[in-house]
């Protein structure tokens, strides 16, 4: 899944807990099937394989604990970080082929699900059919 819901202009690197104002890690189980979903693991650090090419593009969504990044900001997208005349040079070194932007973590910025912080959110869309939540992976591991 691509960081792709912009906020307020912005691209909140806490869409990693889920966009549009959804929460991932709260798609549990109907009532009987809890058995099969994930448990949330404070504690999981994964970053995505995966994220748009295009110019400014934000990265691949991550998630991490609360003691890795007690809060999130935005990626910059504006920010030119090819600059080889700096000093000293600046290159862009997030992800291959990054033409622009940078973390922003400066301050606190939430989703439109009001998170600030990535933990326990490691639940993004995944696959062709974009599977989301503790349940669907749960399930699919079952």
């Amino acid at each position: 899944e691509n960081n792709w819901d912009l906020v307020n202009s912005q691209y909140p690197l806490a869409n990693s807990c889920g966009q549009l104002g959804q929460s991932y890690q709260d798609y549990g189980c109907p009532p009987g099937e809890e058995h099969m979903q994930c448990e949330v693991d404070p504690e999981m650090r994964i970053t995505a394989t995966t994220h748009a090419k295009w110019y400014g593009a934000p990265p691949p969504l991550f998630c991490a604990p609360k003691t890795d990044y007690p809060w999130t900001g935005v990626w910059d997208y504006n920010y030119w970080c090819n600059n080889p005349w700096a000093d000293p040079p600046e290159t862009c070194s997030v992800y291959e082929g990054q033409k622009s932007g940078r973390f922003d973590n400066e301050d606190p910025v939430a989703s439109r699900g009001e998170r600030t912080d990535v933990e326990g959110c490691c639940w993004w869309g995944r696959g062709v059919i974009q599977t989301t939540g503790l349940c669907n992976f749960g399930k699919l591991n079952y």
